[in-house]
């Protein structure tokens, strides 16, 4: 058995431990039964635990000495500690050691992640929802939010959209960067791909902690845009087609509408459509709308926290992350908005299938703009939903970009900074490096002069035709 190097006060820990351990085990969970389990228990419904792999947290937030503990008993020690956020232990198995033994640990009162043999687990209060009140049926509405119980919103729902392969990559960041941060309940929609299991979907790694809603189908949706367009040949093989830009890509139908254009844009109204609709699903079953709604994207490689709800709820707007404003248009791969707001950010297949896409482009974007060349682009289309709706925009400093690997990329792009197929790269090296620079500007935290602060104006990057 290998011998532990004595530290200080180690022979009191150990002491302390085998006592602990003594009285830990009887077989009814991992809390001990009767009144010495009763602080394990509470902080079982109290807390959730994330654990995280290749990760130490700094020095300088010790809460005392390190501790000779298991796993479990250092959550039990940093739950009933009010200022602990979690621990770290040297180690690549977040569950310790095979045998069970105890390891040093060091609790924290403050949480970040630097690159090393460790591990470290984060504190998250409970996100338990409360037992529901009876289900209300769901009531179809045409553009404005439904209002469901007597109180107001509760809680962040997230749309996760794009290449769900990217998640062996991004899940250890987002985790750490977005999720435990928003603390969101998660929805997910796409197609099903071939090796997808029948109920299982794609591995979700991580993120199947936050997730509520899941549905991986098989698409057919140039069928379902002809059966909800009212006239849809005259609507789409004439109208739309004539307005040029990626606003309208198709080549992601089966077939592609007869222009072939560019693009995977009707694709993604479709994921939005049917990730509001789980939404509005669930708010049903709570019987309470969300406070927030949020839309990313899987392959987002987050350098840095999220700014957190609080820093933004003081404004009636869509927060929106700086960047990628392509040709006058607006950053359409993140958002977190009022629940309100959602029917119109995530409507683009509703604007479009009631045949009105061409006319909300034209009053906002100019005729110029949406009959000339090279037309509205995805960008374009969603700021003129929002300015035909008198929706305003606010935006934080970006601290994600999207990345990428040789194997997993899209289709209309390269992947750079990568020379072999597995490793992270990026598809824009100009966002990659802005959310670099943001994110040194950040460090771990925000604050309300960090928004100001970190701001930082990129707009002529994105003037030029894509």
């Amino acid at each position: 058995m290998p011998v532990l190097a004595p530290r200080p006060g180690a022979c009191l820990l150990v002491a302390a431990w085998l006592l602990a351990a003594a009285q830990h085990d009887d077989g009814e969970g991992s809390c001990p039964a009767g009144p010495a389990g009763e602080s394990c228990r509470n902080n079982a419904a109290r807390f959730s635990w994330r654990s995280f792999e290749r990760c130490a947290i700094p020095a300088g937030s010790e809460i005392g000495e390190p501790l000779l503990v298991t796993v479990e008993e250092a959550k039990q020690r940093c739950g009933d500690e009010q200022s602990c956020t979690g621990f770290t232990f040297e180690g690549h198995d977040p569950d310790g050691p095979l045998s069970g033994a105890a390891i040093w640990v060091h609790l924290k009162s403050s949480f970040d992640c630097v690159d090393a043999s460790w591990v470290a687990w984060r504190k998250v209060a409970s996100t338990g929802t409360p037992p529901a009140p009876p289900a209300t049926p769901r009531v179809e509405i045409e553009g404005t939010p439904r209002h469901l119980g007597s109180g107001e919103g509760q809680g962040v729902a997230l749309c996760l959209l794009g290449q769900v392969r990217m998640l062996e990559t991004t899940h250890f960041a987002m985790e750490q960067n977005m999720l435990s941060v928003l603390k969101p309940d998660v929805f997910l929609y796409g197609p099903k791909r071939p090796g997808d299991d029948d109920e299982g979907g794609p591995e979700l790694y991580s993120l199947k902690d936050y997730v509520v809603d899941a549905r991986w189908e098989v698409e057919d949706i140039r069928t379902s845009l002809y059966r909800e367009t009212p006239g849809a040949s005259r609507v789409i093989d004439l109208e739309y087609v004539e307005v040029q830009g990626n606003w309208f890509g198709n080549q992601c139908l089966d077939p592609p509408l007869r222009d072939n254009r560019p693009g995977s844009a009707i694709c993604k109204y479709w994921s939005e459509h049917k990730c509001l609709q789980m939404i509005q699903d669930q708010e049903a079953q709570r019987g309470q709308q969300y406070a927030w709604v949020g839309i990313s994207r899987f392959d987002f490689r987050w350098v840095a926290p999220h700014p957190p709800v609080e820093l933004l709820e003081g404004r009636d707007a869509v927060w929106i992350p700086s960047g990628s404003d392509w040709e006058g248009g607006i950053n359409d791969r993140h958002a977190l908005m009022p629940r309100k707001h959602a029917e119109v950010y995530l409507g683009a297949w509703k604007s479009v299938t009631t045949g009105n896409a061409k006319d909300v482009m034209l009053e906002t974007l100019g005729a110029m703009k949406v009959n000339g060349y090279p037309g509205p682009n995805t960008e374009c289309f969603l700021r003129a939903r929002l300015e035909y709706h008198d929706i305003d925009v606010e935006r934080f400093p970006s601290v994600a970009y999207l990345t990428c690997t040789q194997r997993s990329k899209s289709r209309w792009t390269q992947c750079y900074g990568t020379a072999t197929n597995d490793n992270p790269g990026w598809l824009y090296k100009d966002e990659m490096e802005h959310a670099t620079r943001v994110a040194k500007c950040v460090r771990a935290s925000w604050s309300e002069r960090k928004m100001q602060d970190c701001l930082e104006d990129i707009s002529y990057l994105y003037r030029g035709i894509r």
